[in-house]
């Protein structure tokens, strides 16, 4: 055998070698576990907010429960939907529907009001139960 050949014969090894050592990372297994849970009910309730008044003006929601909330204002005037303790303040344009997403922690009556027309009457009650 010449050197040639030998010399040949070596480079295609090294050669060999590194393609092997590029493609070896490429071949990853992995154990996949899943976990199934029942997916959450989500309550929805539609609250229209007309001039001066939330129809309706109490609203009783579940503890520790994901409720949305669709706000859809059918008045003329801008209003918002504000429950302090609860920590929503959204406001809602004439013609606008706005939907929240509320989970709240502790059960209680909540002072539901429109910052822009309370005086006028504009109340109601969140009842977390």
């Amino acid at each position: 055998m010449s050197i040639k050949n030998s010399f040949v014969g070596l480079a295609g090894l090294v050669v060999m070698n590194m393609v092997m050592s590029i493609l070896e990372p490429l071949h990853v297994s992995a154990t996949i576990e899943v976990e199934t849970e029942p997916l959450e009910t989500v309550t929805e309730i539609v609250v229209e907010l007309h001039d001066d008044y939330f129809s309706p003006d109490s609203i009783t929601i579940a503890k520790e429960e994901t409720t949305k909330l669709l706000l859809e204002n059918v008045g003329q005037k801008e209003h918002t939907f504000t429950v302090e303790k609860l920590g929503i303040d959204v406001e809602v344009k004439p013609g606008e529907q706005k939907t929240i997403t509320v989970k709240p922690e502790e059960p209680g009556t909540y002072e539901l009001i429109c910052r822009y027309h309370e005086k006028e009457g504009m109340v109601g009650e969140v009842i977390v139960e």
